[in-house]
């Protein structure tokens, strides 16, 4: 067994571990919260450091006057301008490298919450994030790979049975875009359901057809692998980044009535 399995199969062993002794507490929103915290301490431990995990928050955008849902993690830049006074996270949308919704335990209900939540995030802006170095067309290839979304579960119904109802949601939203669809479900040491889309074919030889959802297998030896996936399409923001500039103005602008240049 390799190094690098070894050590992400002991951090699926080490989450089981943490959210077990975060579930003995008799309050519900107290498990919640420190199964949240577990995350974010192994990916504030893992993580680029031009990124940082942050617990609890809620996206904005100027563009839509909109502001998101509650989103357990959010994974932001050192670009955007911070919003934590009175130990309140704001983030600009335009800040956002990735957004996870964690669960306890997963059924169809929590999966449908998890879904709605991780909608309500805007989308970055091409008004206050460009990428004025590299060649037309930057902003939509950054679009459709980022933000990432994430759902992770401690515990769950069958990979079968929520790759069922993933299918069913996108079916019952069909004008979804599919760069808004979770990058991941993971469920600790049982299995991983990704969104494909391309057409893929597995190391096994199964083809995976373009624009749907697959489950593999997570448990025994390959329970870490999870872990491997989501940090390297986390981090694989960090490469945009060089390349990117961020502005403040339209937010202001929006904020106080003026028009786009005036600030």
């Amino acid at each position: 067994m390799t190094h690098i399995r070894l050590y992400f199969n002991s951090i699926s062993d080490s989450i089981v571990a943490a959210g077990t002794r975060a579930g003995s507490t008799t309050h519900r929103s107290g498990i919640g919260t420190n199964r949240e915290a577990i995350l974010r301490d192994f990916l504030t431990k893992h993580l680029p450091r031009r990124l940082t995990a942050n617990l609890g928050g809620q996206v904005i955008s100027h563009e839509s006057n909109s502001m998101s849902r509650q989103i357990d993690v959010l994974v932001t830049n050192d670009l955007g301008v911070r919003f934590d006074e009175d130990g309140a996270t704001l983030v600009t949308a335009e800040s956002v490298a990735a957004c996870i919704s964690v669960k306890s335990v997963l059924d169809t209900a929590e999966l449908n919450d998890s879904l709605v939540n991780l909608l309500s995030v805007p989308d970055p802006s091409p008004s206050a994030v460009s990428f004025p170095y590299l060649k037309g067309g930057a902003y939509s290839s950054f679009l459709q790979r980022h933000p990432t979304y994430f759902i992770f579960a401690y515990d769950g119904f069958s990979g079968k049975a929520c790759q069922e109802a993933l299918n069913k949601f996108v079916k019952a939203n069909p004008k979804t875009p599919f760069h808004r669809l979770p990058k991941a479900v993971i469920v600790n040491a049982k299995y991983m359901i990704t969104f494909s889309v391309n057409e893929r074919t597995q190391r096994d030889g199964k083809r995976i057809p373009a624009n749907s959802f697959h489950w593999a297998d997570a448990s025994g030896e390959d329970r870490g692998f999870p872990f491997c996936a989501l940090l390297s399409d986390i981090s694989s923001y960090a490469s945009w980044l060089n390349h990117m500039d961020t502005s403040i103005y339209p937010y202001f602008n929006a904020g106080y009535g003026f028009t786009s240049g005036s600030v």
